[in-house]
């Protein structure tokens, strides 16, 4: 009779710490805040220049080939900004940081450390996009000088 007692209390040891194991464990569920959402969809690189749209005098080839950076941090917060080929629009540089506020399908993205464009609005598909500004402009050739709209989409690559 002593060893089955002695083996019902190992079961029922062996029991409840088994069933203290068997807790669920609460998921970490981490909540993206509206700029970081925006960040992700813009996060990688853009690139083709179509459908450009310019004020009159001024060229659709402003753009030149157009390739635009986007990269996050860790947290998924924007990071780096890089351009190339389009040296009328963001300057030899090209490179610098930036920053977001809107939606995912529709924001405004800063830059800094890139000139004469710091400031244009973009929407985002999946596959594309669309980025608009307003800017002063000065046609070296024959010295002409307006402001207008500008707006290209870009494919994702």
């Amino acid at each position: 009779m002593r060893l089955n007692a002695k083996f019902l209390l190992v079961l029922l040891v062996a029991g409840i710490t088994g069933a203290a194991s068997c807790t669920k464990d609460k998921l970490k569920h981490e909540v993206l805040t509206p700029e970081q959402l925006v960040s992700g969809r813009l996060a990688g690189t853009w690139a083709i220049p179509s459908n450009v749209i310019t004020p009159d005098n001024v060229p659709p080839e402003v753009f030149g080939g157009m390739r635009l950076v986007f990269t996050t941090d860790d947290a998924g917060n924007p990071s780096k900004f890089l351009a190339r080929d389009c040296p009328i629009v963001f300057g030899n540089a090209g490179a610098g940081t930036w920053t977001v506020t809107g939606t995912q399908d529709s924001a405004m993205v800063n830059v800094v450390g890139v000139e004469p464009l710091d400031e244009f609005s973009v929407k985002v598909t999946s596959s594309a996009l669309t980025l608009s500004f307003y800017m002063g402009w000065e046609n070296t050739d024959t010295k002409a000088t307006g402001k207008g709209n500008f707006q290209v989409t870009l494919a994702r690559q």
